[in-house]
């Protein structure tokens, strides 16, 4: 194994297999769960995405980030106007898709966070902490200012069709020709007679014209007894006289199966198709993309620059390494992960707006590294899991205590809260980084001779 990762480009190599394996592995288990589980699998994966750029930017390269919910809604909202608003790729004329959509999004995401990057390696402690978030309470606020674009506080309803098409614009222009002004127009041409169609005095309705009261039939319009409907013209509920099918007539050998036709079959299949399963499966994958992405950068050497820097940078700086590149470097990588986790989030919804993107986001992100490990991919992982399964299992004890909703909807945060200070105090490795230290006392206790 050894030998593999020297060879040029082994690393990347086993690196591809190991996530292709684990993407393998996660979709078997996707597709073989309800649809609610799909939902939970899908936020999973899409909380691990966002926080694998908060690995690298707090655990690798030693950077306090409040704002990363901030950097999700500038994917979703990148996502959705694209989607709504292209119907073909600009300067290619390519069909539009949600691909596409995804590239811009992740594209967004480097550009915000080259910028965001290149003003907070100025800053350091409580001052980038206040800077990212400021971000996190501004940019969801933006959409307020733009509701034509954005579609204000409202947010903006996103289509998410079959895999193998694209992402339908909200169909608003079918109702364009269908407006007041329009129907008035039309009604006011077609109502208006003209002068070849004008109406004489003769033709008019007048109390004239109108029939008498005396609507009694007539002698040559009277109905006799035999044209009227009785009991005795309704049938008998005796169905004897129905053909019967004799049983040892039908030869079964006569039946041939080739001949019966299955051309519906494809539809009933393609009928049963379950949204959920598909934005698992579509998180699963962004998420194995990116952690491929940032096994290769965490073990490589641009992760022994954010180390070295995360150290000291006084250090880094003498051995050759721009610490503000290097900090410029984890900003646009964490953004770029967050956008796509937005551009996720934003599939999951089916909306985007700035309620889902709130401060709240944010800090749930933080929290979630910090419970898994904030040095660990494994512990992105973890924390996604922890960020799903503990708002379960507090509505599950208040369904079981009987508590008030009042309760019930806060005390996941103050859980969040108590275990964060918890995990700083006993554990500031996180789970993962407790396991280690665990693992490591142990080998070195155990007996040599062994």
């Amino acid at each position: 194994m050894t030998s593999l990762l020297r060879f040029p480009g082994g690393r990347l190599v086993s690196h591809a297999l190991f996530v292709i394996i684990i993407w393998l592995f996660v979709m078997r288990i996707n597709d073989s769960v309800d649809p609610l589980a799909n939902y939970y699998i899908a936020l999973v994966a899409m909380y691990a995405t966002a926080m694998f750029g908060m690995v690298i930017l707090v655990g690798l390269s030693g950077q306090v980030s409040l704002g990363n919910g901030a950097l999700m809604a500038v994917g979703g909202y990148v996502f959705a106007v694209t989607s709504l608003n292209w119907q073909t790729v600009p300067f290619l004329g390519l069909p539009w898709n949600g691909l596409w959509s995804m590239g811009f999004a992740a594209v967004g995401g480097i550009v915000v966070g080259l910028l965001v990057g290149g003003i907070a390696a100025r800053l350091r402690g409580p001052y980038l902490a206040g800077l990212t978030l400021g971000l996190a309470v501004g940019v969801p606020a933006i959409a307020n200012r733009f509701p034509e674009l954005l579609g204000g506080e409202s947010g903006l309803m996103i289509t998410v069709p079959y895999p193998d098409g694209g992402y339908a614009p909200v169909e608003e222009a079918a109702f364009a020709d269908t407006s007041v002004e329009a129907v008035a127009a039309e009604s006011a041409t077609t109502a208006a007679p003209s002068a070849a169609t004008s109406v004489s005095p003769d033709d008019m309705l007048t109390m004239d014209n109108f029939p008498t009261t005396d609507v009694a039939p007539s002698a040559a319009t009277s109905v006799s007894p035999d044209d009227m409907l009785t009991m005795d013209n309704f049938p008998t509920t005796d169905v004897s006289a129905a053909p019967s099918i004799d049983p040892s007539v039908v030869d079964p050998g006569a039946i041939d199966p080739s001949a019966t036709d299955l051309s519906g079959a494809g539809d009933l299949l393609a009928s049963a198709f379950i949204i959920e399963r598909w934005q698992a499966g579509l998180a699963i994958t962004v998420a194995c993309i990116a952690a491929f992405i940032a096994l290769n950068l965490v073990r490589g050497r641009q992760g022994r620059v954010w180390r070295a820097v995360r150290d000291d940078s006084v250090a880094a700086a003498v051995a050759g390494i721009s610490p503000a590149k290097a900090k410029v470097s984890a900003f646009a990588v964490s953004s770029l992960f967050a956008a796509l986790a937005g551009a996720v989030f934003a599939q999951i919804l089916s909306y985007v707006g700035p309620g889902a993107f709130g401060l709240g986001l944010s800090l749930s992100l933080l929290v979630g590294v910090v419970l898994g490990g904030r040095s660990s991919l494994l512990g992105a992982i973890i924390g996604g899991i922890l960020l799903v399964w503990l708002p379960e299992f507090v509505l599950s004890l208040a369904e079981r205590g009987g508590w008030e909703d009042q309760i019930t909807n806060n005390a996941p945060n103050l859980i969040y809260g108590l275990l964060v200070v918890l995990v700083v105090l006993a554990a500031p490795g996180g789970i993962v980084g407790s396991v280690q230290q665990i693992v490591a006392k142990l080998t070195r206790r155990a007996p040599t001779g062994v």
